[in-house]
């Protein structure tokens, strides 16, 4: 195969396809490492950020709830702050008929039970004229006004009235009292109808004051029933109305999160059947929308791992050429300095001939995983190994590991490959095969051809580019017998009359 050839051929292994979404993962011994993980939903990272910063909106599902039961509190503290004052408005009334209505009424009948029993001791007392008598009707007297008294501090309305009436009434038995001999037996029937006058005035506003007072308690107990009533409907009507809200708020929360919940089901039924370009229809932007754009994210990354699975090496499956050009040309578009290095392992076709394709397999399966050892022991968390196709592979490591990289890659193979060669071709140190022009032909054990393009200082910005360097170095690293690393050491990518295109390192 000419250079030319040699060189488009490996640029049709990188080059398979463009991926429109550019990422990949590259295998290292039994690890997996992210190596570029990108995505075309910026909104979906920016919410992610967001999320992860704080800085989403209150529009969150614990919001949502609050917002909805908000009504249902509103309620309910409506409730409690009427239930609250109707109570106090009864416990007024209630503290009023105790302390004022029935203390009048129990009042008035104490005090005609005192003017009556008064007038019945005046009235003996002048037919008797007995000592114990008149110290009765005088107590009784005391009584009287001890009762006004505990009176006077409820109502006032009568008890001025009743005052003046009673001292009146103790004046004219006074009076009496006073008289001597004849004139105090007939006493009684001469002030008769001025005692009874006297007594009649009292007791009539006695009643008044007791009638005032059952017709206050008559009021203050209606009152109460009225708004006994009025208080159970307006606590019926607003109890129905948070019931109606509750069941509202419930509802409309529990149908946005069943909803929600359904989408992601959905969503996962979909991916599962990989069908990665399903999008939940969840607008809101709260955790379940949140989780739908991870979903979102995720499935993009399921689909580049399933083109990646489609496009991997089924022999070694290590990453292929479009994730080997997506890795490339991410690198190269960072300004990062790395180093591509193309290997070829020489003299395999005629070890394929000699032995057949399945030792040729096993030998091309032992390389990937002496590479991957490679790789884990010098190189860092970014190397990225893949395999182009055949007996071709491609590593991208930093700058400054490459020539460890290498040099180790070499002592591994040469260590490792003359196990494959049956003894005798081993002792021997080659094999007998036939070239493409059907002669036979001594072909050395086999060894590896590594060309390193570099892009430091900047000098390649195009993975074309790379890989077509990389190709003509490899084909010239091929014509050296043994085992080689070489690395490109032009300037710029376009240096006319420049025929050397390597080194050896």
């Amino acid at each position: 195969m000419t250079p030319s050839a040699e060189k488009y051929n490996i640029i049709k292994y990188i080059r398979i396809g463009q991926a429109k979404n550019k990422g990949a993962v590259f295998f290292v011994g039994s690890k997996v490492k992210p190596a570029i993980m990108e995505t075309d939903s910026p909104k979906v990272l920016n919410r992610l950020k967001n999320f992860a910063s704080g800085k989403l909106p209150a529009s969150t599902v614990a919001g949502r709830m609050t917002i909805a039961y908000l009504p249902l509190v509103a309620v309910i503290v409506m409730i409690s702050v009427y239930t609250l004052s109707s109570l106090d408005f009864f416990r007024s009334i209630t503290k009023s008929i105790v302390n004022n209505s029935m203390v009048v009424i129990e009042g008035a009948e104490s005090l005609s039970q005192s003017l009556l029993a008064q007038e019945a001791y005046g009235r003996r007392y002048l037919i008797m004229k007995s000592p114990e008598m008149l110290e009765l009707f005088w107590k009784k007297d005391a009584d009287f006004n001890a009762t006004l008294g505990s009176l006077r501090r409820v109502v006032k309305e009568h008890i001025n009235s009743i005052g003046k009436l009673h001292k009146a009434y103790n004046d004219l038995y006074a009076g009496i009292f006073k008289l001597k001999g004849r004139s105090l037996l007939s006493a009684g029937k001469v002030y008769d109808s001025r005692i009874r006058e006297g007594l009649d005035a009292q007791l009539k506003e006695i009643k008044s004051m007791m009638a005032f007072a059952r017709r206050g308690l008559a009021e203050k107990i209606k009152n109460a029933s009225i708004l006994s009533m009025r208080s159970f409907y307006i606590v019926a009507l607003l109890s129905m109305m948070g019931i109606c809200v509750g069941i509202g708020a419930a509802y409309i929360i529990t149908r946005n999160i069943s909803r929600s919940i359904q989408q992601l089901r959905l969503a996962t039924a979909k991916f599962s059947e990989r069908k990665f370009d399903f999008v939940p229809d969840l607008a809101q932007r709260d955790e379940f929308g949140v989780l739908a754009g991870s979903f979102t994210a995720m499935a993009q990354q399921l689909a580049r791992f399933e083109v990646m699975d489609l496009d991997a090496n089924p022999l070694t499956r290590l990453p292929g050429g479009i994730a080997i050009e997506n890795v490339l040309e991410k690198r190269l578009s960072e300004k990062r300095e790395i180093a591509f290095c193309m290997l070829d392992i020489d003299n395999f076709k005629s070890f394929n001939d000699r032995y057949g394709y399945a030792r040729g397999n096993d030998v091309i399966k032992a390389t990937g995983k002496l590479l991957e050892e490679v790789l884990l022991e010098h190189g860092t968390e970014n190397a990225f190994l893949g395999h182009i196709g055949g007996d071709d592979f491609a590593m991208i490591v930093d700058i400054d590991r490459y020539h460890e990289i290498c040099q180790a890659a070499i002592d591994l193979f040469d260590r490792k490959i003359p196990e494959f060669y049956d003894r005798q071709d081993r002792e021997k140190g080659y094999i007998m095969a036939k070239t493409r022009k059907n002669e036979l032909e001594r072909f050395p054990i086999m060894t590896i051809s590594i060309a390193v393009v570099t892009n430091q200082d900047g000098k390649y910005s195009s993975s074309v580019k790379v890989g077509e360097v990389a190709a003509e170095l490899k084909e010239y690293a091929k014509t050296i017998s043994g085992s080689i690393y070489l690395v490109d050491r032009r300037k710029q990518e376009n240096v006319p009359g420049k025929k050397q295109i390597g080194t050896v390192e």
